[in-house]
């Protein structure tokens, strides 16, 4: 009994998720209507060394998104039971939405196109034991970031709504970056997945709960290791799309087991608090001393409710003095950081701009100024707990297009990779390089592409 209740306690957190302990920061983007928006994707320091990118277009009141990638190395490297990638929406208010799986099957490039209704969202991609989860798991691999397309509104924001499921599956790696995955042709990714499914149905006794979808599933399994070629690949993604109906049955009724467990609880207290009451009724006595106890209880609660309002005027004034803090803090940030870095508010955020005279000419490495601004910046920054930042390099038009983009890349990386050095979490920043693409100014004179050599910071905050 013991065996088949734990089983039943697993599938049902695997499904639905267990305690919610990671969080990580991310943009939410509200896109405009019909316009198409380019949205940088950024890796975590998990991510394989991959090449992604999206476009979301809303159109009469549905977000269509296309995602690109390159060099995308699949989820089995992960190893254990993680076996998919999963595509997940979340607003700002926590909402989630799983828009289904990225098929990678090994090869060097491809794409996947999603649909949604929400129009505010950011967008993780995370690693993921089967398709059909539905609260997204602490294994994220990549996230958007801030597109630059003017319209589309970004805000950035803490999500805590990660699973935890450490003890419920397994994995052998935390990060696949450097890993590369050997294509075997006789035993492609999708039964790999296959296999991984009709291991969980029988690890979740997914068979006592519907008979006929784990035969269907059964007999797709045996059907896809006979098979050879695009039979095999098609007779496996059968056996996922049965296994994942299977144990979101698994799940919903399991959960419709607790419900009854817990109502033949309630029955039994009903007709234990029956018994007490007839028991009370022939004891008047009794009954006048719980009274009286109660009453007491009843001036002990309204103490702790006084207390308690005493304590919320109190939060109430402590919320006063930190807007006054916070508004301190951001007058320190305009005023802090020198001639080599200007500060301007923007709608996307606050945006810190260091110049191009931060690295050496040519180069991507920060000069000891540099790293003293930074330095300084970082502080500030560790005393705004809801910040995320979107590192953006640029450089004037001198010189090729490829140079230009490789240098306006490394020099937000090192910027990036020094903000984490000094404590400001790598999970809440992202980089892109933009080369000569977004000039301040016209790059005909001298003064206009030193303006235009600069990594501008953007800093988000909820």
């Amino acid at each position: 009994m013991f065996k088949r209740m734990s089983s039943m306690w697993i599938a049902a957190a695997l499904m639905c998720g267990t305690a919610f302990a990671a969080e990580i920061g991310l943009t939410s983007v509200l896109y405009p209507e019909g316009k198409k928006v380019d949205v940088p994707i950024a890796g975590t320091q998990r991510a394989p060394a991959s090449e992604l990118s999206a476009v979301v277009e809303n159109r009469a009141g549905q977000s269509n998104i296309r995602i690109k990638y390159k060099g995308l190395q699949p989820a089995v490297l992960f190893g254990g039971d993680f076996v998919s990638y999963v595509l997940w929406t979340v607003a700002p208010d926590g909402t989630v939405e799983n828009l289904g799986g990225i098929a990678n099957d090994g090869s060097d490039k491809g794409e996947a196109i999603f649909s949604t209704g929400q129009r505010d969202f950011a967008m993780m991609i995370n690693a993921e034991p089967i398709l059909g989860v539905r609260t997204p798991g602490d294994l994220v691999v990549f996230f958007s970031g801030t597109p630059s397309t003017k319209g589309a509104k970004p805000t950035g924001f803490t999500f805590g709504g990660l699973s935890t499921r450490e003890g419920l599956v397994t994995r052998e790696h935390e990060s696949i970056a450097g890993m590369t995955y050997k294509v075997d042709k006789k035993n492609p990714l999708q039964l790999i997945q296959a296999e991984k499914a009709i291991e969980l149905l029988d690890r979740f006794d997914a068979q006592r709960h519907d008979q006929a979808i784990y035969d269907k599933a059964m007999a797709a399994i045996l059907e896809a290791r006979e098979a050879k070629g695009q039979a095999r690949i098609d007779a496996s993604k059968q056996v996922v799309i049965q296994a994942s109906q299977a144990l979101r049955k698994t799940a919903r009724m399991i959960e419709a087991e607790e419900a009854a467990a817990l109502d033949a609880a309630a029955t039994a207290q009903r007709v234990a608090l029956a018994g007490h009451a007839s028991g009370l009724q022939q004891d008047l006595a009794k009954t006048q001393a719980e009274l009286q106890s109660t009453q007491a209880e009843l001036r002990s609660t309204q103490a702790k409710l006084d207390q308690t309002e005493a304590r919320l005027r109190n939060t109430q004034s402590q919320s006063a003095r930190l807007a006054g803090q916070r508004q301190a803090l951001n007058s320190q940030l305009q005023g802090a950081m020198g001639k080599m870095a200007t500060g301007t508010k923007t709608e996307r955020g606050y945006i810190v701009s260091l110049s191009g005279t931060a690295f050496g000419s040519g180069k991507a490495t920060l000069t000891t100024d540099a790293k003293y601004v930074l330095a300084k910046l970082s502080g500030m920054l560790l005393a705004m707990p809801g910040a995320a930042l979107l590192i953006e390099g640029h450089t004037d038009s001198t010189g090729g297009d490829e140079l230009n983009q490789k240098l306006s890349t490394d020099r937000a990386n090192a910027v990036k990779m020094y903000l984490s050095e000094m404590g400001f979490e790598t999970s809440k920043m992202g980089s892109q390089g933009y080369g000569p693409t977004h000039p301040m100014a016209p790059n005909d004179t001298a003064e206009g592409r030193a303006k235009n050599r600069r990594v501008d910071i953007v800093i988000a905050e909820n």
